[in-house]
């Protein structure tokens, strides 16, 4: 009889939590809407300004890069390859803001020491900066190599910091500026085959919570975004850490893999979305400090922190690992 009581009571437990999952992402949903519209800045914290850009050549950059310039900002958009950001430019005619190009490989501390700081000579303060460059490496942990590691790190990790770090200077100095690190909805959450980004994910989202409290006195805010599935060519720049072939024990789980990656193509999201909460937390008083984007986002964070622990992870290896 107690073990029957037990499990009613643990159902009960359960469904009651479900209940309360759903009464938050309503309220989420509500509170989030207006980032659904246009840019409203009375009351900004930053109209316009200079905000620099990094990986602005496709995806989320470009979008976001456009964005903000239609809405004023004068905008910094760097890139590994200066020709890539051509079509870019000519999207800046007409706006009310600018966008100019420029060549910079984050992943060199030489560059980045050296480039950053001129910009802010020459063209002024930095109202913000967005750390938004980054690929994906998929594999099996198993079969990563510590060079794949090290370079999914350096740019989606490492870059960022530096970039950062040669950023805050004249912030700090001003005692003004944003912060805003792209991370992912994989920043909170591990899935099959995604080790390799989900950590370096993590790791910025764990040094984003230290830097935000060290440069709070300062005035210089910080700020993540964490998009779920967005319509860019992310999925078909990840990189396959690993083939496996036919004899492989993870080879049976391979098709759902490429079933979720065809997910961002059909069921993504406008990065135009990423692009508005950006400007939000840009002009935001008070911006919160972890902004998810995508009902997707918002689901799965939220399941997270209110389903019992053993029921989520149970939940998403069944979505993820069936074949």
């Amino acid at each position: 009889m107690g073990c029957r009581l037990g499990r009613r009571a643990s159902l009960l437990k359960c469904r009651t939590r479900q209940s309360e999952l759903l009464i938050l992402l309503r309220r989420r949903r509500k509170n989030t809407a207006d980032t659904s519209g246009g840019a409203d800045t009375r009351g900004a914290y930053a109209a316009g300004g200079n905000v620099l850009i990094t990986g602005a050549s496709s995806g989320i950059g470009r979008a976001t890069a456009v964005y903000l310039a239609a809405c004023g900002f004068d905008v910094i958009a760097t890139s590994r390859d200066a020709s890539r950001l051509d079509g870019l430019l000519a999207e800046a005619a007409g706006l009310s803001g600018s966008i100019n190009g420029v060549e910079l490989d984050i992943n060199s501390d030489a560059e980045v020491a050296r480039v950053v700081p001129t910009l802010i000579e020459r063209r002024g303060a930095m109202e913000a900066l967005v750390n938004n460059a980054g690929f994906g490496l998929w594999g099996p942990v198993e079969t990563l190599s510590d060079a794949e590691l090290k370079a999914q790190f350096e740019t989606n990790f490492f870059a960022a910091v530096r970039m950062t770090q040669a950023a805050l200077p004249a912030m700090i100095q001003r005692r003004r500026g944003t912060i805003v690190n792209i991370s992912s909805v994989l920043g909170r959450l591990g899935t099959p085959f995604n080790g390799a980004y989900v950590s370096s994910k993590f790791a910025l989202e764990g040094i984003s919570e230290s830097l935000k409290t060290e440069v709070q006195p300062f005035g210089v805010r910080v700020t993540m975004v964490e998009p779920g599935l967005f319509r860019t060519n992310f999925p078909d720049n990840t990189i396959r850490g690993a083939e496996a072939d036919g004899e492989s024990v993870y080879s049976p789980y391979i098709g759902r893999y490429h079933l979720n990656r065809d997910m961002f193509h059909r069921f993504g999201g406008d990065p135009a979305r990423v692009a508005r909460v950006v400007h939000k937390v840009i002009t935001s008083p008070a911006p919160n400090f972890r902004n998810p984007v995508g009902i997707d986002a918002r689901s799965a964070t939220l399941a997270a922190r209110v389903l019992p622990e053993r029921v989520f992870w149970r939940i998403l290896s069944k979505a993820t690992m069936r074949h």
